[in-house]
């Protein structure tokens, strides 16, 4: 019984880490989203100010 328990920990160390990996692999993809959507408003926002510039 012990021996058999003592054979699945290595098992579940494996998935830990796999699904710690995706975890991180999610986080970091969707903070990269995230940040892509407010690099996106800068730009329309510069862009707009650039054109009232332009147009004076």
């Amino acid at each position: 019984m012990i021996l058999s328990f003592v054979s699945i920990i290595p098992l579940f160390i494996n998935l830990a880490v796999i699904v710690f990996i995706i975890w991180g692999i999610v986080s970091i993809v969707s903070a990269q989203g995230e940040r892509n959507k407010i690099l996106k408003e800068i730009s329309a926002k510069l862009d707009k100010i650039d054109n009232i510039k332009k147009e004076d």
